[in-house]
């Protein structure tokens, strides 16, 4: 997996030096990077957090797929749909409310081991 982050990583970086060549705004690449690194940042997160709920990590990471390809879009036609971008932070408050309500099932089992080892 941290392979296709790497080639991703490349490609990505590869259409933004294209584009920056192409169009000269800053702004736009030093946006897009950081979009990017956000998208990043967020999968690796869910994939750490949710991956004990795989429903909801399945969906985090179809919401992440997207994320990618609206910055793609906003790189390649100049449409910034930021919706789709932050729409993974969703998976993150759907994870914490269930959480909440119905409480970590696995608080117990960390519990009981730690008064055994005591």
């Amino acid at each position: 997996m941290l392979g296709r982050v790497i080639v991703l990583t490349l490609i990505t970086f590869a259409f933004i030096a294209l584009d920056y060549k192409k169009r000269a705004n800053l702004k736009k690449s030093l946006l897009t990077i950081v979009i990017y690194f956000a998208i990043i940042a967020m999968g690796y997160s869910g994939y750490i957090l949710m991956r004990v709920v795989a429903p909801v990590m399945f969906i985090h990471f179809i919401l992440l797929i997207g994320a990618y390809f609206a910055l793609l879009w906003y790189l390649f036609r100049d449409k910034l749909y930021w919706q789709i971008i932050i729409a993974p932070i969703a998976t993150f408050i759907l994870y914490f409310v269930m959480n909440h309500i119905e409480g970590s099932r696995y608080e117990t089992l960390l519990n009981k081991t730690f008064e055994a080892i005591v």
